[in-house]
């Protein structure tokens, strides 16, 4: 089973999607799969375009990177998705200010957690509390193809996604780059 990064295609200088979190609610719900996201229903969800990110680029994009490691899909990518695999990922709208417009893009959260984070063949680094945070992901070789985007079990912010995906998106001619994980 080969993974892959899934990347944007936008031009911009290393800028991504500045998505404001203060609660931490957005990254507890959409990366850490914690809570039912109820607040979803009261809030609207927002995120700013860094300055090099220029809003015709945007639009064009159907992938954008965000400063919180959650997917953002545009309403297009969003749909076939969803026609490809539904009910598989669950989405929410989210506002994108660019230069004087605001664009509707879409959250996705995934519910395949699996163990793909290789802990013997990985690299850590000692905090001063003395904790140990990952420093240097390698991936285990065959969790199976039955998803589209997967999280580790255990380091919740290691997010891959299966051939079976890329695959997908190239033939739907998605806007969207992928990196071998």
């Amino acid at each position: 089973m080969e993974f892959y990064f899934i990347d944007s295609l936008l031009a911009a200088g290393g800028d991504v999607i500045d998505i404001r979190d203060p609660k931490g609610r957005i990254s507890s719900y959409f990366i850490w799969g914690e809570g039912d996201g109820a607040f979803l229903g009261f809030t609207t969800l927002e995120g700013i375009a860094q300055e090099n990110i220029e809003y015709s680029n945007l639009l064009e994009a159907d992938y954008l990177s965000a400063n919180i490691g959650v997917p953002v899909f545009s309403e297009r990518a969003m749909r076939e998705i969803e026609e490809f695999a539904p009910g598989s990922l669950e989405w929410a709208r989210i506002r994108i200010a660019c230069e004087e417009h605001v664009t509707d893009f879409y959250l996705c959260r995934t519910n395949d957690f699996l163990d793909i984070v290789d802990k013997e063949a990985s690299s850590f680094r000692m905090l001063r509390d003395g904790d140990f945070i990952l420093e240097k992901a390698v991936y285990k070789g065959n969790p199976g193809d039955g998803f589209l985007i997967v999280r580790d079990s255990e380091f919740k912010t290691q997010m891959l996604v299966s051939r079976r995906f890329m695959d997908f998106c190239r033939e739907r001619k998605l806007k969207i780059d992928f990196r071998k994980a």
